[in-house]
């Protein structure tokens, strides 16, 4: 039997075709809390990590295969490349045994993802409602050993207007990003009475500050092969998703 299973148990509504292939550009900007941070650095010790600011700046690309297995049942799997810019701000942190106050951490970081996710959904003729949940992990690339495990929630409800969807929702992100390695500190003073740096081995742990923002998005149906989408999310975290699918 052709997709999607059960088609016939929703009479003379019209279904989109069942598979697809898209393109995805999705951009977030947002705060971290830091779940874990330990160091390694003798005479030094560090107060409360939650007084740390972090900020996290990700640039995600990827191609998604998608298929509607049942009328309300969409699955799907995503590969692609991701960069991510996370700076943890050392300058207000409680340090005690440093000779020198501390800046900026930076982590700056590419590599790729890999995800699975399935969307449920239900609507009549003006209007839809819908549900994605997605896990993805990356594997990053950079001067230390990182990686990002992300699962969201997406709920929205919707309208149709002749060959326009417009949405609104949330986006529910949980996020783990790790980082472990060794920095070079200038901490010391050779005997030509210039600084030498010191290694600084480090592990820490972040994750998202604000689980959930607000979305509102608008999508194109050009046919029923090709469709264009922009979401934007706005809130004390923000997005933009940019994604053009073509089903057959």
């Amino acid at each position: 039997a052709r997709l999607p299973f059960l088609k016939d148990k929703v009479g003379e509504i019209e279904l989109p075709r069942p598979w697809g292939i898209g393109i995805d550009f999705y951009t977030m900007d947002q705060e971290y809390d830091i779940d874990f941070l330990e160091f390694n650095l003798p005479g030094v010790s560090l107060g409360d990590p939650s007084l740390l600011g972090v900020t996290n700046d990700v640039q995600h690309f990827d191609i998604k295969l998608d298929a509607w297995i049942l009328p309300f049942l969409n699955v799907f799997a995503v590969i692609g490349h991701v960069e991510s810019d996370t700076v943890i701000d050392l300058s207000n942190a409680p340090v005690q045994g440093l000779p020198i106050p501390l800046s900026t951490l930076p982590f700056a970081s590419d590599g790729s993802v890999l995800g699975l996710g399935f969307t449920l959904a239900y609507g009549g003729d003006n209007w839809f409602t819908s549900v994605t949940a997605t896990r993805t992990e990356a594997d990053l690339g950079g001067s230390f050993d990182s990686n990002i495990d992300s699962t969201t929630i997406q709920p929205r409800i919707g309208w149709v207007r002749g060959q326009w969807q417009y949405w609104v929702g949330g986006l529910y992100l949980d996020t783990e990003e790790s980082h472990q390695g060794t920095i070079d500190l200038p901490l010391g003073v050779g005997q030509d009475g210039l600084p030498t740096n010191v290694p600084f081995p480090f592990s820490v742990i972040l994750g998202g500050a604000d689980d959930w923002n607000t979305a509102v998005g608008v999508r194109h149906v050009f046919s029923e092969h090709a469709s264009l989408t922009f979401e934007v999310g706005v809130g004390d975290r923000s997005h933009t998703l940019f994604n053009f699918n073509y089903r057959f």
